[in-house]
């Protein structure tokens, strides 16, 4: 029940995968939210403190999810899926993944620019690496948009795709990722 087995995903994957999908998406929102605020609002300095932190717990989900698949082998294709789909499903995986540490990399980056670690809750703070100029900001904070606004879209292909699966072939793959495997005797 924990562990994926061969016909499905376990607890264990399947809570990474839900909370990382609603925190991106609390973090998206943030993201463009923050984009609107005036130095006058309240939320100008609450905003940014918590998408900091917000985004440093994806980056654990995510070396966590890592950190498990590699002991954790992914559930067979169901028969349903033929080859094709089964190759843009990983490219659509790894894609997720490549943008997602980038875009948790860049916010630190922009987070710790000058110096000052980056954190968490007020609880404690990840030291800054490096600082940079205000060039090489920008230029992270395009990234680190772009990378946002991809992760999003693949995200909504991604669900309909998902969706397709679910009301069209009535297959499992929805199902897989909602409901984990039970173990089998």
């Amino acid at each position: 029940m924990l562990k994926d087995s061969p016909s499905g995903y376990g607890l264990i994957t399947i809570i990474l995968h839900w909370a990382c999908a609603i925190l991106i998406i609390l973090l998206f929102s943030l993201g463009v939210y923050m984009t609107s605020l005036d130095y006058y609002s309240p939320w100008y300095h609450k905003a940014p403190a918590l998408h900091v932190s917000l985004g440093l717990i994806v980056l654990l989900l995510m070396i966590l999810r890592v950190l498990w698949r590699t002991k954790n082998k992914t559930p067979e294709a169901l028969p349903t899926i033929n080859a094709p789909t089964i190759l843009a499903a990983n490219v659509v995986k790894v894609a997720f993944y490549i943008l997602i540490f980038t875009i948790c990399i860049t916010g630190y980056l922009i987070t710790t620019a000058e110096g000052k670690p980056a954190s968490f809750f007020d609880v404690f703070g990840i030291p800054a690496t490096l600082e940079l100029n205000a060039d090489n900001v920008d230029l992270i904070g395009l990234i680190h948009k772009y990378c946002a606004w991809s992760v999003i879209g693949i995200a909504i292909l991604h669900s309909g795709a998902a969706l397709f699966h679910h009301f069209v072939k009535k297959d499992r793959t929805l199902i897989r990722m909602l409901n984990p495997v039970k173990k089998i005797n």
